[in-house]
């Protein structure tokens, strides 16, 4: 039997690599993962110990290499590479996990870009910048996760309140500044394969009101006019062939302007998350995505990204109510809906819920279909005002 390692303790993953015959090993630095108990072995290494990953790989004589997380771009293209296993290129995925060194290429390659961007690593370097910064701006970690330690400001006085912590929380300690573009944000998930980009989806985002900027949920179909969404799709392609990323799933945020200008704001070269990869494109688009980026890693060729039927999906985060949860309702009961495909609820009775501000605070997420997409939002939030209603606060 062949054998997969998978970075991440991700259950999908796991699951699928399984469905399809192979041994599945998994390495993910938090050894306390439910889903875990699932894969034939486990091993809990940090993923910024390339050296040991590679070691295991090697041990284990594994077949092919999958990333099933952001925390591992770097280190699954590592040991791919080092073992010539199908993978993504390491300087690749170390540009691709650099907010300003993808602008950078952006301005070199003429893709439309923001009109200003800034990298600093402490507090001390605005005072060189300052005077040339419009306001308002965005920032955000120059290698960062999802939402984590990302602000809108308005003027001086919040960008050095709020600096010293994007830097904090960026993995190599750098910020990014840049202008912040007004406009409705979608998600472009791609692959590539055979060395050709394809456009999967393009998703409509729901974000949270300003000064934070997270997901609330994704939508499909995203509601563009047809020739709007293929112009996002030429542009999502020409940056991921400029990028040189060559192999497997690409994950792109976007903002759309409303005179209909396309402004690529985030790259992740590995599966979308937040229900993109494992529940919304198969639903709704029949696409085995999930195994499709197996089976790749694997050296197959019977990848299959034809769309079979288009079943209009949304997904919600469960920004739920502030309090301690004293008790939690019968998930199993929403099922009665024809419409909910699934729910994670990522809490237990004791935890306490936080506001919403950033995917850290999110309590899991829901997925559900409706006869069009205006009842399949519809549906969504109503299940996520069930959910909320049904706990009970301390």
């Amino acid at each position: 039997m062949k054998k997969v390692l998978i970075f991440g303790a991700v259950e999908h993953a796991i699951d699928k690599a399984k469905e399809l015959g192979y041994e599945t090993l998994v390495i993910d630095q938090n050894d306390e993962i439910d889903c875990i108990k699932n894969a034939d072995k486990f091993k809990k290494i940090p993923f910024e110990d390339f050296e040991q990953c590679l070691n295991f790989a090697k041990e284990q004589k594994v077949d092919g290499i999958v990333n099933a997380t952001d925390f591992a771009v770097l280190v699954s293209s590592y040991v791919s590479n080092k073992m010539n296993l199908p993978g993504l290129d390491f300087e690749v995925a170390k540009l691709a996990k650099n907010k300003y060194e993808i602008r950078r290429k952006m301005m070199e390659k003429g893709i439309t870009n923001v009109p200003q961007f800034f990298e600093i690593g402490s507090i001390e370097e605005i005072e060189s910048i300052k005077d040339n910064i419009k306001f308002p701006v965005i920032i955000k970690p120059c290698s960062g996760l999802g939402s984590l330690h990302v602000y809108v400001v308005d003027n001086i006085e919040e960008l050095y309140n709020k600096i010293s912590e994007v830097i904090e929380g960026s993995f190599n300690k750098k910020a990014l500044i840049e202008t912040f573009i007004k406009g409705q944000e979608y998600g472009a998930e791609s692959f590539v394969y055979e060395g050709k980009a394809q456009v999967i989806a393009v998703l409509k985002k729901n974000m949270t009101d300003l000064p934070y900027r997270s997901e609330l949920g994704h939508s499909i179909p995203s509601e563009l006019p047809e020739n709007i969404e293929e112009k996002v799709k030429k542009e999502v392609i020409k940056l991921i062939n400029a990028i040189g990323i060559d192999y497997g799933a690409v994950n792109m945020d976007l903002i759309l302007t409303e005179k209909n200008e396309v402004y690529i704001i985030d790259v992740g070269a590995r599966m979308g998350g937040n229900a993109i990869t494992s529940h919304i494109i198969p639903n709704s688009l029949g696409i085995d995505h999930v195994g499709n980026i197996i089976k790749i890693a694997m050296g197959e060729k019977n990848i299959d990204l034809q769309p079979k039927f288009n079943i209009p999906v949304a997904t919600r985060i469960l920004d739920l109510d502030e309090g301690k949860i004293l008790d939690l309702p019968d998930f199993s009961k929403y099922y009665k809906d024809k419409n909910v495909i699934h729910i994670c609820f990522e809490k237990k009775v004791g935890d306490k819920i936080e506001k919403y501000v950033s995917d850290a605070q999110r309590c899991g997420f829901i997925v559900v279909k409706g006869e069009n997409i205006n009842g399949a939002k519809k549906n969504a939030l109503d299940l996520r005002n069930k959910i909320n209603k049904d706990i009970v606060r301390g």
